[in-house]
């Protein structure tokens, strides 16, 4: 099952809790002169989180590019809320930090990719 697709890269099913969908209400809480705290809630946004302990080179490649390009993405998701994959448009919030794990044949292989994106525009 495909989980997350970012500008047409499919990426891996990842299970154990290693693929979250949410929504994040932005907004800020205000004391009102009266004393009473009050939360203003101006928008909610989608965060998607997702991490997989390996992927092939190639592909940890394109994703990286993708998510490095500091532009909005395109991307196809499994919203909790939905039995469809939904399409919207995000940013990566937290950058993807693969780590050495070994190498085969003198190529460097890589893992434990993790990153985080939020929704650009809130509903």
């Amino acid at each position: 099952m495909t989980q997350l697709s970012i500008n047409g890269i499919d990426l891996p099913e990842t299970k154990n809790g290693k693929y979250k969908c949410y929504e994040q209400e932005l907004g800020e809480n205000i004391r009102m002169i009266s004393g009473r705290l009050v939360t203003e809630v101006r928008s909610s946004v989608r965060v998607i989180e997702y991490s997989y302990d390996y992927m092939g080179n190639d592909l940890m490649r394109r994703l990286l590019t993708a998510l490095r390009s500091r532009s909005d993405l395109s991307v196809q998701f499994l919203d909790p809320l939905s039995d469809s994959m939904q399409s919207a448009s995000f940013r990566c919030t937290k950058q993807p930090t693969p780590q050495f794990a070994f190498s085969r044949d003198g190529v460097g292989l890589w893992n434990n990719i993790a990153f985080t994106l939020e929704e650009v525009e809130g509903s």
